[in-house]
């Protein structure tokens, strides 16, 4: 049986509650954790990139100079891509980077990447974390409590204040339980998740 301590924003042990084995004690996949993450990062790109191909340069297309006889080499015409302000050999174009992955597979990364914050003892459980107020100062002393310098908060339901509280705090992030990633998990060494994101995980997951 997996249990794990409740912690209060006092940093105070509350209670002990039991996790899902099947997703906080599954087995640690590290090849497809790497293939998600890869298929993150390349989704994220934009592809935009462009440089121009010779025949895509302003220029003249005469010929520079005659062929023989002027001890220079051969050329053909000022575009060329050795000279300054010609083309691109073999430019960089515009591409789609996007790639799927399975959903189970996706749901699997999770797991495996949930159970393996567990296991190195980096999965921190909250009974809550209440933000009455857009207080960066008072989330930072919070996190600061628990000994917390780079972390990933996760809650249940989206919370304005809390969010617009923590995105001042450097190399911390606040994410929910339903857009909750591989990539965020992989980011961050450190996962607080609140009771009630706790549920909603092992039943997005169960």
């Amino acid at each position: 049986m997996l249990t794990q301590a409740v912690l209060s924003p006092e940093n105070k042990e509350l209670k002990k509650v039991e996790l899902s084995k099947a997703i906080f004690g599954a087995p640690v996949r590290q090849q497809l954790l790497f293939d998600c993450v890869q298929i993150y990062l390349a989704n994220k790109r934009q592809g935009t990139v462009k440089a121009k191909f010779r025949c895509e340069v302003r220029g003249s297309t005469k010929k520079i100079y005659r062929q023989k006889g002027t001890g220079n080499a051969r050329h053909g015409g000022i575009r060329a891509n050795i000279f300054v302000g010609g083309g691109v050999s073999f430019p960089p174009r515009p591409r789609d980077w996007h790639t799927t992955i399975p959903q189970k597979a996706r749901q699997e990364a999770l797991i495996s990447a949930l159970s393996l914050r567990k296991k190195e003892g980096n999965l921190i459980v909250i009974s809550d974390f209440p933000c009455e107020e857009i207080k960066t100062q008072k989330i930072a002393k919070t996190l600061k409590k628990w000994g917390l310098a780079k972390c990933l908060v996760v809650i249940d339901q989206p919370d304005p204040k809390l969010w617009k509280s923590i995105r001042n705090i450097p190399n911390s992030e606040l994410t929910t339980s339903t857009n909750l990633n591989v990539l965020d998990i992989v980011r961050f060494e450190k996962i607080v998740v609140t009771e009630k994101a706790l549920q909603a995980l092992e039943k997005r997951l169960s």
